[in-house]
């Protein structure tokens, strides 16, 4: 199993960022090539920060991208359980994730502070993961 690490583009107040596609249009981020292998995000640093996950499916058969609860402690809220995003094929979706229902250890304890991941896993293979962190000014 390798799970795949995913880092975080820290985003400036008024300033724009570098160029978030990898390669062709529409590969934000990392590729999770094997999404049944799962992926951590090491948010040690961010977490008085809004965080922000862009998918896109470049899988061409859609996908589900599932967020994995947390542990409690630290996440208060991780009794809310995962969070299921569905997408179309070679769809593109944003979405905010709280740190109260989704910090934890991660899959495999595999970086960082062990308490401060956010996982996941993906139904299908090829998609890519953006994590954007927002000003502390919003």
């Amino acid at each position: 199993m390798a799970i795949t690490t995913v880092t975080v583009t820290d985003l400036a107040l008024n300033t724009e960022s570098g160029d978030l596609n990898v390669g062709a249009l529409g590969t934000l981020g990392t590729e999770i090539a094997t999404g049944a292998d799962g992926f951590n995000v090491d948010l040690s640093g961010y977490l008085d920060r809004k965080i922000v996950f862009v998918f896109t499916d470049q899988g061409g058969t859609g996908d589900d991208v599932t967020m994995v609860a947390g542990n409690r402690p630290p996440s208060q809220r991780a009794d809310l359980g995962t969070t299921v995003i569905t997408m179309d094929a070679s769809d593109t979706r944003a979405v905010s994730l709280e740190n109260a229902q989704f910090l934890g250890q991660g899959l495999g304890w595999s970086i960082g502070n062990h308490e401060n991941n956010m996982a996941g896993t993906s139904a299908g293979d090829n998609t890519f993961v953006l994590v954007l962190a927002l000003p502390r000014d919003l």
